[in-house]
């Protein structure tokens, strides 16, 4: 389904941009001297690029052998990069994930690939491949986000947001509606499998629907697209994959740790 390619790739666009937005609030990131793996140190001359690219950026790099006091009093300023190789006997298959003090993966470039023999140019080439997500963005440190003496604090994941979101009230026209709805579809309910999704209710809103559970809190926006029975969702105003319907129920799809989650929900139009 080509419509269903183009719709995934938008999604991985829009995720890669909104992580790129987070780098702003770090000062540092730290390039380790050998990666997890690796027997050598700066082996493949894989830190020496690492670092070179990023520098070349405008960011603050480091090796992690000379940390600055800065940074070594307040760990949550820096990034650390980590090497993700999933490289087979023919093919070098590299990603560069960018972790916070928290050990949560804040930003993943996309895959970069490299089909040469040789050790050094194939990292050099797959390395420069992952990297070509953020050449040309630039970095101007910018600490907007609430900070602890620590450094910023660490932002939720895309799951944590989805499941935990901040309270919001529904659009006062349509308040009334679902609060009336809620008692009666308790009713029905009650004796579901415990496994069914939380139920939520589509109310009509410009550009597609909001979703809104019984409290009533909105949980979800859904964009509408030009497929039937499929949306860009919309959480804290943020994309954050699409929902659609399979076999008569609706599913929501999105990037979590550069990794495809899947969900099943519950809503009631």
């Amino acid at each position: 389904m080509n419509w269903k390619k183009s719709l995934t790739a938008l999604f991985l666009v829009l995720f890669i941009q909104q992580g790129h937005a987070q780098l702003d609030r770090y000062k540092y990131i730290v390039v380790p001297l050998q990666f997890e793996g690796f027997k050598k140190v700066n082996q493949f001359r894989t830190s020496t690029l690492i670092k070179l690219l990023f520098t070349q950026e405008g960011y603050n790099t480091v090796y992690d052998d000379k940390i600055p006091v800065e940074l070594a009093t307040k760990p949550c300023l820096g990034l650390e990069v980590r090497l993700v190789d999933d490289s087979s006997l023919f093919l070098t298959r590299i990603k560069l994930a960018l972790v916070d003090c928290y050990g949560q993966v804040v930003f993943e470039t996309p895959e970069g690939k490299s089909k040469i023999k040789e050790y050094e140019p194939a990292y050099r080439e797959a390395i420069e491949g992952a990297f070509a997500v953020l050449v040309g963005t630039g970095h101007a440190y910018n600490p907007t986000e609430a900070a602890t003496e620590e450094g910023p604090v660490r932002p939720p994941t895309q799951a944590e947001r989805l499941l935990n979101p901040p309270a919001k009230k529904a659009e006062p026209a349509a308040v009334g509606a679902v609060a009336a709805a809620v008692s009666t579809e308790k009713a029905v309910s009650s004796g579901k499998d415990s496994q069914t999704p939380e139920l939520w209710y589509a109310q009509p809103v410009d550009n597609g629907f909001q979703l809104v559970d019984s409290t009533p809190s909105v949980r979800m926006r859904l964009v509408k697209t030009t497929q039937e029975n499929t949306f860009i969702a919309m959480v804290d105003e943020a994309p954050m994959g699409m929902v659609y319907m399979k076999d008569g129920q609706w599913w929501h799809e999105f990037y979590e740790k550069g990794k495809v989650q899947s969900r099943r929900l519950n809503i009631k139009f």
